[in-house]
């Protein structure tokens, strides 16, 4: 039977989801701008106000205001089957993407949101993937007060020809309500530098403005207060179960190097292209070569099995 989820609408929704049996669902920055695009996308298509996300490459939280328990159903199952849909495209696979059910937890009071965010925004603390909350590029905190925290600012009568072409491209996909997908992204960033990369990226983040950081910061008084809120205070979450992870996420990062750097391919996510078989002989060769984790290897290369929870016998 699966379990049933309860939204009051005078509360913030705390969303938590990940890969199906925890495989991993954030690659590259390609994916990772994907689903912010589709995120902005069918949030302002659903109403959805968002006070947060963050993308930890096997799952993802979100912080959300909704009309109703049914406003958010519609929204998360039209957004997941979105993202499911372009994720497989990209490497012409099938298959679940994301587990069926999502966890979501009912926020009332601000001294529980504030909770919340907090637990939010220093997951990738948790999971020792920066120092600081503000640090880390994709819980878009360092967004709530920059337009290019991660590279330098963009002067249009300087930039090159192709820059401003990517930008043009970006306004109009924009403007037409749509979101940018894989095809537009291998595009501009085989025309572009590694600083134009990340300018572009700064860009996209800026211009599909998915989080309400006004209503945010209101839940602690100024921005200055809720980093010193962040970096004192850990939050909590006592009513979503996240399932078993490693503690560190921190081999994610060179294990994408590797995939990249050693074993050759163009995108770390191609490496789900190969057989199963073929699959299982990289994860014992990186077992015994790299020093990581069974759980991290094979949640990198979607071999990782979640086993059935067994019924408890009257």
């Amino acid at each position: 039977m699966s379990r049933r989820i309860f939204y009051n609408n005078r509360g913030v929704a705390h969303i938590y989801q990940r890969g199906y049996n925890m495989s991993v669902l954030f690659y590259s920055v390609k994916d990772i701008l994907v689903f912010y695009t589709l995120l902005y996308k069918f949030s302002k298509k659903h109403g959805i106000r968002i006070l947060g996300v963050v993308c930890m490459y096997n799952h993802y939280h979100l912080l959300v205001v909704a009309r109703s328990q049914e406003n958010i159903s519609t929204f998360m199952r039209e957004f997941e089957s979105a993202f499911s849909r372009e994720f497989n495209k990209s490497i012409g696979l099938k298959g679940r993407v994301v587990i069926r059910a999502y966890g979501l937890s009912n926020k009332m009071g601000e001294k529980k949101q504030r909770e919340a965010a907090a637990y939010l925004y220093n997951n990738p603390v948790e999971k020792q993937l920066s120092i600081k909350a503000i640090e880390y590029r994709w819980n878009f905190l360092a967004y709530a007060k920059s337009d290019h925290p991660f590279s330098k600012r963009i002067y249009l009568s300087k930039a090159s020809s192709q820059m401003r072409r990517c930008l043009k491209e970006v306004n109009v996909i924009l403007q037409s309500g749509s979101f940018i997908n894989y095809d537009f992204l291998r595009k501009w960033f085989l025309i572009l530098n590694r600083d134009e990369i990340h300018q572009l990226v700064d860009q996209i983040i800026v211009k599909f403005k998915v989080v309400d950081y006004e209503e945010l910061i209101r839940l602690y008084g100024s921005y200055e207060k809720m980093l010193i809120a962040f970096d004192s205070n850990t939050g909590s979450e006592h009513d979503i179960k996240e399932d078993y992870s490693e503690k560190s996420y921190k081999p994610y990062n060179s294990l994408m190097k590797l995939l990249l750097n050693e074993l050759g391919f163009s995108d770390p996510k191609e490496v789900l292209r190969l057989s199963n078989g073929k699959r299982r002989e990289l994860c014992e060769s990186l077992l015994e070569s790299h020093r990581t984790s069974r759980f991290i290897a094979e949640t990198l290369l979607h071999l990782h099995k979640i086993k059935p929870k067994r019924k408890k016998q009257e």
